[in-house]
């Protein structure tokens, strides 16, 4: 199993927004099967940490892999993207972790 984790560093008075906007994000990842995707906003974190994190999970790299493809692939993103790009302080970053103790 493997966690994809998108982070995001809002310009100041932008987190709300870009939260909001991230749930046509995750309504995009859910038509194209990803499970357990969330958006997540920090409430208390050190300096530099990012501001709102959109995760989701997978089964296998090969999975998570066609299923970023398909939804960047998709005009509807790519009109999300222009609208978030503006929200943000830097580009967001993805991390993906690989889960060493499924349940």
């Amino acid at each position: 199993m493997y966690i994809s984790r998108l982070n995001f560093y809002t310009l100041p008075g932008k987190t709300r927004e870009v939260e909001e906007r991230l749930g046509s994000l995750l309504n995009m990842v859910v038509k194209v099967g990803g499970i357990r995707a969330q958006v997540l906003r920090t409430h208390l974190a050190s300096p530099g940490v990012p501001d709102v994190i959109f995760e989701q999970e997978a089964p296998d790299l090969t999975t998570l892999e066609t299923q970023i493809q398909h939804v960047t692939e998709n005009p509807d993103f790519q009109n999300w993207t222009q609208q978030v790009c503006g929200l943000l302080s830097r580009s967001p970053k993805r991390e993906v972790y690989c889960v060493v103790n499924p349940k």
